[in-house]
Protein backbone atom coordinates (compact mmCIF):
# COMPACT_ATOMS: atom_id res chain seq x y z
CA UNK A 1 0.00 0.00 0.00
CA UNK A 2 1.82 3.35 -0.97
CA UNK A 3 1.88 6.18 1.46
CA UNK A 4 -0.79 7.73 0.24
CA UNK A 5 -3.31 5.00 0.32
CA UNK A 6 -2.42 4.79 3.88
CA UNK A 7 -2.67 8.17 4.96
CA UNK A 8 -6.50 8.09 3.26
CA UNK A 9 -7.17 4.84 5.34
CA UNK A 10 -5.69 6.56 8.69
CA UNK A 11 -8.27 9.58 7.99
CA UNK A 12 -11.28 7.24 7.65
CA UNK A 13 -9.96 5.63 10.94
CA UNK A 14 -9.59 9.08 12.82
CA UNK A 15 -12.93 10.18 11.66
CA UNK A 16 -14.41 6.52 12.92
CA UNK A 17 -12.22 7.75 16.61
CA UNK A 18 -13.96 11.07 16.42
CA UNK A 19 -17.46 9.65 16.30
CA UNK A 20 -16.97 7.43 19.17
CA UNK A 21 -15.80 10.24 21.30
CA UNK A 22 -18.66 11.87 20.30
CA UNK A 23 -20.70 9.12 21.63
CA UNK A 24 -18.93 8.50 24.21
CA UNK A 25 -19.66 12.47 25.04
CA UNK A 26 -23.23 11.76 24.61
CA UNK A 27 -22.71 8.76 26.78
CA UNK A 28 -21.44 10.75 29.30
CA UNK A 29 -23.88 13.53 29.65
CA UNK A 30 -26.72 11.05 30.04
CA UNK A 31 -25.28 8.74 32.84
CA UNK A 32 -23.24 12.07 34.54
CA UNK A 33 -19.73 10.10 34.35
CA UNK A 34 -17.11 12.16 33.01
CA UNK A 35 -14.49 11.61 29.51
CA UNK A 36 -12.32 13.84 30.33
CA UNK A 37 -8.86 12.79 30.40
CA UNK A 38 -7.21 13.32 33.40
CA UNK A 39 -5.00 16.44 33.86
CA UNK A 40 -1.21 15.49 35.10
CA UNK A 41 -0.67 18.83 37.34
CA UNK A 42 -3.88 18.72 39.04
CA UNK A 43 -2.99 15.37 39.84
CA UNK A 44 0.38 15.86 40.89
CA UNK A 45 -0.95 18.97 43.08
CA UNK A 46 -3.71 16.82 44.81
CA UNK A 47 -1.70 14.00 46.07
CA UNK A 48 1.75 16.83 46.33
CA UNK A 49 3.54 14.42 44.06
CA UNK A 50 7.19 15.95 43.69
CA UNK A 51 8.54 15.47 40.40
CA UNK A 52 11.65 13.59 39.41
CA UNK A 53 13.88 12.96 36.80
CA UNK A 54 14.82 9.50 36.28
CA UNK A 55 14.71 7.98 32.85
CA UNK A 56 13.83 4.68 31.86
CA UNK A 57 12.95 3.10 28.59
CA UNK A 58 10.71 -0.03 29.26
CA UNK A 59 6.78 -1.30 28.26
CA UNK A 60 4.20 -0.20 30.25
CA UNK A 61 0.47 -1.02 29.61
CA UNK A 62 -1.75 0.78 28.01
CA UNK A 63 -4.20 0.69 30.72
CA UNK A 64 -2.12 2.14 32.48
CA UNK A 65 -1.69 5.68 31.01
CA UNK A 66 -4.21 8.03 32.64
CA UNK A 67 -3.49 11.59 31.82
CA UNK A 68 -1.72 14.17 29.72
CA UNK A 69 1.01 17.03 30.97
CA UNK A 70 -0.88 19.54 28.60
CA UNK A 71 -2.94 18.15 25.81
CA UNK A 72 -5.74 16.75 28.31
CA UNK A 73 -8.40 18.58 26.49
CA UNK A 74 -7.28 17.50 23.38
CA UNK A 75 -8.10 13.71 24.19
CA UNK A 76 -10.83 11.80 25.73
CA UNK A 77 -10.26 9.44 28.96
CA UNK A 78 -9.83 7.12 26.70
CA UNK A 79 -7.22 8.87 24.43
CA UNK A 80 -10.13 9.15 21.73
CA UNK A 81 -9.57 12.87 19.62
CA UNK A 82 -11.57 15.45 20.96
CA UNK A 83 -11.16 18.07 18.21
CA UNK A 84 -10.97 18.03 14.38
CA UNK A 85 -7.90 19.90 14.46
CA UNK A 86 -5.72 16.90 15.33
CA UNK A 87 -7.19 14.78 12.09
CA UNK A 88 -3.73 15.00 10.17
CA UNK A 89 -1.14 14.79 12.60
CA UNK A 90 -3.13 11.42 14.21
CA UNK A 91 -3.63 10.36 10.91
CA UNK A 92 0.13 10.81 9.84
CA UNK A 93 0.98 8.60 12.78
CA UNK A 94 -1.52 5.84 12.51
CA UNK A 95 0.24 6.18 8.58
CA UNK A 96 3.12 5.48 10.43
CA UNK A 97 2.17 2.27 11.99
CA UNK A 98 2.40 0.96 8.98
CA UNK A 99 5.47 1.68 7.60
CA UNK A 100 8.50 0.03 8.45
CA UNK A 101 9.98 3.38 9.79
CA UNK A 102 7.67 2.39 13.30
CA UNK A 103 7.27 4.80 15.85
CA UNK A 104 9.40 6.70 18.65
CA UNK A 105 8.85 5.84 21.90
CA UNK A 106 6.70 7.90 24.46
CA UNK A 107 7.69 10.01 27.27
CA UNK A 108 5.69 9.80 30.68
CA UNK A 109 5.75 11.26 34.05
CA UNK A 110 4.55 8.31 36.59
CA UNK A 111 2.96 8.82 39.49
CA UNK A 112 2.01 5.66 41.57
CA UNK A 113 1.07 2.96 39.21
CA UNK A 114 -0.37 5.13 36.71
CA UNK A 115 1.14 7.28 33.92
CA UNK A 116 0.84 10.26 32.33
CA UNK A 117 1.78 11.05 28.71
CA UNK A 118 4.16 14.02 28.78
CA UNK A 119 5.15 13.61 24.67
CA UNK A 120 3.15 10.73 22.38
CA UNK A 121 -0.32 12.01 23.17
CA UNK A 122 -1.32 10.84 19.32
CA UNK A 123 0.94 7.67 19.77
CA UNK A 124 -1.11 6.46 22.56
CA UNK A 125 -4.61 7.55 20.40
CA UNK A 126 -3.55 5.10 17.39
CA UNK A 127 -2.15 2.64 19.72
CA UNK A 128 -5.41 2.54 21.58
CA UNK A 129 -7.35 2.61 18.70
CA UNK A 130 -5.21 -0.41 17.19
CA UNK A 131 -5.72 -2.19 20.35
Amino acid sequence: MSVNELFVHAVSDFRKARQKAAMQGILARITGRSIKLLSYEDVRQKLRAIEGSKTVLRDIPLDAIVGSVGRNKDFSRNFLPLTDSDQDRWAGVMAATGSLSGLPPIDVYQIGEVFFVFDGNHRVSVARELG
